[in-house]
């Protein structure tokens, strides 16, 4: 049964997470309610589970093409020519 497999995470999980820092070099956008940021007057769905959180637009090797970090995991690719996708 699953529930006499059960054991609790012997790793400690802080309450809240340390202040999100970020390079500067890196856009940093704070994510809204329905998971967009706004960049350059044109807003991008990134991801609601990111709500209230910075994330950091990096340019890539493409012209108008940013990656875009939460912390060291890219998360998405935005498209400057394709806003609201």
């Amino acid at each position: 049964m699953p529930a006499q497999r059960y054991q609790p995470s012997q790793r400690d999980y802080p309450e809240s997470l340390p202040p999100i820092e970020y390079g500067p070099d890196d856009h940093v956008r704070k994510v809204q309610a329905k998971g967009e940021i706004a960049y350059r007057g044109q807003v991008f769905r990134i991801a609601k589970a990111l709500r209230g959180y910075p994330v950091a637009l990096r340019p890539t090797t493409t012209d108008g093409v940013m990656d875009i970090y939460f912390l060291n995991t890219k998360v998405t690719q935005i498209d400057l020519s394709q806003p609201y996708r």
